[in-house]
């Protein structure tokens, strides 16, 4: 019986090109650790200043246009 092995999920506008149904194994809860060993880093966490979050930059590595917006590689 296929339908006990795979989920319909209603999927966002945006992902309508997605085909909707997933066999159960891609809905699996993710494990605590996927990456042994591998912490988040507290620096990558934002400061909260006048309730905005905002990060500390130490260097722009790289910046380029991306359609009307400038990104910026930062360290």
């Amino acid at each position: 019986m296929i339908e006990s092995i795979v989920y319909k999920l209603k999927l966002l506008y945006s992902m309508r090109e997605l085909y909707s149904i997933f066999n159960i194994v891609k809905l699996s809860t993710a494990l605590e650790d996927p990456i042994p060993g591998h912490k988040l880093e507290e620096y990558l966490l934002p400061i909260f200043i006048d309730g905005e979050e905002e990060w500390e930059v130490k260097e722009i590595l790289n910046s380029h246009w991306y359609w009307r917006w400038f990104q910026y590689l930062i360290k």
